[in-house]
């Protein structure tokens, strides 16, 4: 993992924030824009930014849409092919897998939601294609998180977005584009400075590069540790790392998930008692 400093971020808090700055972006698009999620659906957010999309490419600009096959297993296959007959580039995931099969490889999903606008700004963060905040019956809060990276890291975020593409493309027998570097220059602050790293896990080449990220941040740190999680399951290094962070004189909080209909809560539950036993602050959201 190496940080990289020269990068503007702005933190957006859910899709109120999140998707006016993407929509802004893909329609001020010029060259390519490249788009991966585990989840998009045609509701109104998909359809606002499928629309986009298609505007985008009525400009010139060439569109590539990665998605989970899984995640994204109720788009509706009209709606796909109408992205594509626009011009759009879209590829599924692993598209098809049996709900019988006991495989291991049937969990490795594409989880990545990034977006890069002309290698000159990308989107990262948890935040699928979705219009969540209208799910029927939902009650608050409903807690998502990306940012808006500009500066020196934007080549790094390109590059790793492209290959992933080109990858999937070479195995899923598509078309692919031709990989050139980005001839415009990555918008640098002026205003601020701040060091960032893009680490990512694609299933394929990178399958535990943010776990080691985590490690490394944890073991490091001196002061106080904050992890809000949805799904908590923690392995045995991670566990441990945190139980030494404690020991050692650093405050750790955890912001877990705590509504019963999520079946992964009981799981989680089991690390409780250790994790309380040794000084480790534990809330639930509801």
């Amino acid at each position: 993992m190496h940080f990289i400093s020269g990068n503007q971020i702005q933190l957006l808090r859910s899709g109120i924030e999140y998707f006016p700055a993407l929509e802004h972006a893909i329609d001020h698009a010029q060259h390519d824009i490249y788009i991966q999620t585990y989840i998009y659906e045609a509701d109104e957010i998909g359809t606002r930014i499928g629309n986009a999309m298609i505007n985008a490419v009525n400009r010139g600009v060439s569109v590539y849409l990665l998605i989970d096959g899984f995640g994204s297993k109720t788009l509706p296959k009209p709606y796909i092919e109408s992205l594509e007959s626009a011009g759009v580039n879209v590829m599924v995931y692993r598209q098809k897998i049996s709900p019988w099969t006991f495989k291991k490889n049937r969990l490795r999903r594409l989880h990545q939601k990034v977006a890069v606008i002309d290698g000159i700004v990308a989107f990262v963060g948890g935040i699928n294609i979705i219009d969540d905040h209208n799910v029927p019956h939902q009650t608050a809060p409903r807690i998502d998180y990306a940012v808006r990276v500009q500066g020196a890291l934007l080549p790094t975020i390109s590059n790793n977005v492209k290959k992933l593409w080109q990858r999937l493309a070479w195995l899923h027998f598509h078309s692919k584009p031709v990989l050139t570097p980005d001839t415009h220059a990555p918008v640098h602050s002026t205003k601020e400075s701040i060091k960032a790293a893009f680490v990512t896990r694609d299933n394929i080449l990178h399958r535990r590069d943010i776990e080691a990220a985590y490690l490394k941040a944890i073991h490091s740190a001196k002061h106080e540790i904050m992890i809000a999680n949805a799904y908590f399951i923690p392995g045995r290094r991670f566990r441990k790392a945190l139980i030494s962070a404690a020991k050692r004189g650093v405050k750790v909080k955890l912001l877990l998930q705590g509504r019963k209909e999520y079946f992964l809560m009981f799981a989680t539950h089991a690390f409780y008692h250790v994790f309380l036993k040794n000084g480790i602050e534990i809330y639930e959201y509801r």
